[in-house]
């Protein structure tokens, strides 16, 4: 997770350099990649500073940072997000009038980058300010008031759905996917949190640890290829495929604030080629689908406890571990959450029994060695925001706004009132709003403390 440049990002000391050759030649990759159109949602930087990328989690722990340390902590914590995003986005550079090439952009990145930094003084930043992934336009538009009261009707038979489908007999799997296994036992989180803001920090060596020992098994209850996980390519259109012969999970970390502590999550994400019709009235099917697992950890290594979202940032479900948890009262729609008790990935592999055609996630249980087993990769979920083509071009999955063009769902014609611009939609991490009635998001800094008391 964190390579040569983020280690030293994160060692440097915040010294001021007369030199302004990184300021011009930042700015000048900057506008290249304007130039080109070469956008992502992912990528946010601080406002008049372009150095300092940002998301939720950075903005809440900028917040936090009160001391110098934690302050220099901060500015090499942004500027190492900055450094991952800009390196992503300069693999869609072809060589333009300024002389950027994918090469040269990186060079830039490498050695510009912790000179940025050093230079930065944290008493002048503006706090970070994350747009939400609501269109309050559309609420407006919509009369978001009387739609959200005409629609609670309908939450409520969801969750009872949903509650069903964990209670109710389940088709019995026939197959199943396995992650990469003997690795090292990973340390805890609590040894990766000796710096001054006190936030879980793998190294990549550490993170794949972790990966592997956390990492669910997928069984599935038949055997079409839409009900089979696999890596996503462009084929000859330039169109997102699915390749089953070769599945993948694509991974990235996150963190949530939870009494006094920040610990750190674990995503596992999983992609499917379809979501297919039931009938001409099924305004939920379309290309592609998946589902997210995070697993959140204590600083002990044991799991807190686990939800489970859709790519659409729909059906977001909760599954305790902690003894100690107990629901919040939580405004709006709620999440569903799981009966009964979850067993710990820490100290065993557990399965996920995906339904067929839905891909809701049905039971947690113990792993059989029975049924036909295959093997997943574990990947880079940043790999999706560059994807390269078969002539050497490189697309990310995504739009400017975060979102999966060709997976758009008809529900987007009658669900627009809440305010989620095409609802049903697969997208970006950073953009999966998780409830229709108020403003929740799965990436929130504090969103277990809104799930729990």
């Amino acid at each position: 997770m964190r390579n040569a440049l983020t280690l030293l990002l994160l060692s440097l000391p915040l010294t001021g350099l007369a030199d302004t050759d990184c300021e011009t030649g930042y700015f000048a990759l900057q506008q290249a990649l304007a130039r080109a159109g070469i956008d992502d949602a992912q990528a946010r930087t601080l406002t008049g500073f372009p150095h300092l990328g940002v998301d939720r989690w950075l903005a809440f722990q900028q917040r936090k940072a009160v001391s110098e340390p934690q302050q220099q902590q901060w500015i090499r914590l942004a500027t190492a997000k900055a450094w991952r995003d800009q390196s992503v986005l300069v693999q869609r550079l072809t060589t333009d009038g300024d002389g950027f090439s994918p090469q040269t952009a990186q060079t830039l990145l490498a050695s510009c980058l912790p000179v940025l930094a050093a230079r930065t003084d944290f008493s002048v930043l503006p706090q970070a300010e994350i747009p939400d992934s609501y269109a309050t336009w559309l609420r407006v538009a919509g009369m978001y008031p009387l739609m959200a009261w005409l629609a609670t009707g309908s939450i409520d038979d969801y969750h009872r759905e949903m509650s069903a489908r964990f209670r109710d007999p389940a088709r019995q799997p026939q197959q199943q996917f396995s992650p990469p296994t003997g690795g090292t036992v990973p340390v805890t989180p609590d040894v990766l949190s000796a710096n001054p803001l006190r936030i879980p920090l793998p190294d990549t060596e550490q993170w794949q640890a972790m990966l592997s020992h956390y990492a669910p098994v997928v069984a599935v209850s038949d055997t079409q290829p839409w009900n089979v996980p696999g890596r996503i390519q462009l084929d000859e259109t330039r169109t997102p495929v699915i390749r089953t012969e070769t599945p993948v999970s694509y991974t990235w970390p996150s963190w949530t604030h939870f009494r006094s502590k920040n610990l750190l999550q674990i995503n596992y994400q999983f992609w499917f080629s379809k979501r297919p019709k039931k009938g001409w009235l099924d305004t939920y099917a379309g290309s592609l689908d998946g589902i997210i697992w995070r697993v959140t950890l204590k600083p002990n290594g044991k799991v807190l406890f686990y939800d489970s979202i859709h790519p659409c940032g729909c059906y977001h479900k909760i599954y305790p571990v902690d003894p100690t948890l107990k629901a919040a009262d939580i405004e709006g729609d709620k999440p569903v959450f799981y009966p009964g008790h979850v067993m710990d990935a820490h100290d065993e592999r557990l399965t996920l029994l995906l339904e067929p055609d839905t891909h809701y996630l049905v039971r947690v249980t113990q792993t059989s060695d029975l049924l036909p087993t295959s093997s997943y990769q574990l990947a880079d979920a940043n790999a999706l925001r560059a994807l390269k083509h078969q002539d050497g071009t490189v697309a990310s999955l995504f739009n400017a706004r975060g979102l999966v063009p060709i997976s758009k769902r008809a529900e987007r014609f009658y669900l627009w009132p809440m305010g989620i611009p095409s609802a049903g939609a697969m997208r970006q991490p950073g953009e999966h709003a998780i409830a229709f009635k108020g403003r929740r998001h799965f990436d929130e800094a504090t969103l277990a403390e809104t799930l729990f008391e």
